[in-house]
C-alpha cells in the first residue's frame, strides 16, 4: 500500500471536521484524543486563530477551519496525483488499485472483478472499501479511490464517467410469490404484502420517499434495513418483496432465485449506476485496464437494452 503523505495534523483535522468531535475522530483513527487535540492547537497556534466553534452539538468549522480543510483535501489530492504518475510508470504487471463500491455489490460486481483482476494481474494488489454512494463519490473527488462503482451520482467536472445505465425499479420476489406471476406490478399492490424497505441511508429510499412517501405509511406489514444483502435474503425467505433495481439484485435474478417485476406506476424514477473516476488524476494503464474489466462485468450482470435482444 502507498505510503500517505499528508501531514498527520490535517489527517486529523479531516475527521473531526467529519465526525463533528475529537472523541469520535479518536475512535475512527485509534489515536488518543489528547494527540489529535495537540495537533490541532499546534495549528491553531502557528494562525494565531480558532479552527473549530466548540459547543454542546460539537465542533464545527470557523472560516478559517474551512480553509485549512480544503488545505487538507488538496493535499490528499496532490499525494493521490504523484501515486498515479509513480504507478503509472510501472505498468500493468505491478500495482495497488483502489476501489470503492456500494453493499448490492458484494456479491455480483465485486466478486467477478476479484477474479478478473486477479487472472490477469496476479501482481497487483486490490483494496475495496464499501460504503454509501455519497462518500464514495467524495472519496473520489479527494483522491482516496481510483474507481467507484456508484447509484445515482450526479455529473461533476472533476468526474469521469467510464460506465453510466438506467435501471428502472420493480419488485423482486421469489418465483413462487403471487406478485411474481404478474408481468406488470403497482406500488399499491406490491405495499398489499409483506415489504423490505431500504433505509434512508440508501439512495433508492431517498428517491422513493420524495415522490411516493405514502407507501411506508400505508404499507401493512414492512421491516427497514441499511443493507441490500440482506434485503434479498429476507425477500428469498418468500415472505417479504421489495423494490429495488435489476441490477441491485441481478446475481439471484440470473440464477433463478428470485424474480424482477417492472413497476408500472407512470411517475416512477430510474436509479442510475456508475463508474467513475477523477477527471483529473492521471490514468496509469492498470487504472484503464481495471476500469473496463468492471465495465464488462457490469455489462454482463445488467439485462439486454430494449430492442438488443
Amino acid at each position: 500500500m502507498a505510503l500517505h503523505l499528508v501531514p498527520r495534523a490535517l489527517q486529523y483535522l479531516e475527521q473531526v471536521a467529519h465526525l463533528g468531535s475529537i472523541q469520535a475522530a479518536s475512535r475512527e483513527l485509534g489515536i488518543s484524543a489528547s494527540a489529535i487535540h495537540r495537533q490541532i492547537a499546534a495549528i491553531e497556534g502557528a494562525l494565531g486563530e480558532l479552527l473549530f466553534e466548540r459547543d454542546a452539538k460539537g465542533m464545527t468549522l470557523t472560516p478559517a477551519g474551512r480553509l485549512v480543510l480544503d488545505l487538507a483535501r488538496d493535499w490528499r489530492l496532490d499525494n493521490a496525483r504523484l501515486w498515479a504518475v509513480i504507478e503509472a510508470g510501472r505498468g500493468v504487471a505491478h500495482g495497488h488499485f483502489r476501489i470503492a463500491a456500494m453493499d448490492s455489490m458484494v456479491n455480483g460486481l465485486l466478486p467477478a472483478l476479484v477474479a478478473d483482476i486477479a487472472r490477469a494481474f496476479p501482481r497487483v494488489t486490490a483494496e475495496i472499501t464499501i460504503m454509501s454512494p455519497d462518500n464514495a463519490v467524495k472519496g473520489v473527488l479527494n483522491g482516496e479511490y481510483d474507481i467507484a462503482a456508484v447509484a445515482n451520482a450526479a455529473r461533476h467536472d472533476m468526474l469521469t464517467f467510464h460506465w453510466f445505465r438506467e435501471f428502472p425499479l420493480g419488485c423482486i420476489a421469489t418465483p413462487e410469490h403471487p406478485l411474481a406471476r404478474l408481468e406488470c406490478v403497482s406500488l399499491q399492490e406490491i405495499i398489499a404484502h409483506p415489504v423490505v424497505f431500504q433505509s434512508a441511508a440508501l439512495s433508492i429510499r431517498k428517491l422513493l420517499a420524495l415522490r411516493h412517501g405514502w407507501i411506508f405509511e400505508q404499507a401493512k406489514t414492512s421491516v427497514e434495513v441499511n443493507s441490500i444483502q440482506l434485503m434479498k435474503q429476507l425477500v428469498a425467505t418468500g415472505r417479504h418483496v421489495a423494490i429495488t433495481s435489476e441490477l441491485d439484485a441481478a446475481p439471484e435474478i440470473l440464477s433463478g432465485r428470485l424474480r424482477f417485476v417492472p413497476i408500472g406506476d407512470p411517475d416512477l424514477f430510474s436509479q442510475t449506476i456508475s463508474l467513475i473516476s477523477n477527471a483529473e488524476m492521471p490514468q496509469s494503464a492498470l487504472c484503464r485496464a481495471v476500469i473496463d474489466m468492471a465495465a464488462g462485468a457490469l455489462d454482463r450482470l445488467s439485462p439486454p437494452l430494449p430492442g438488443t435482444g
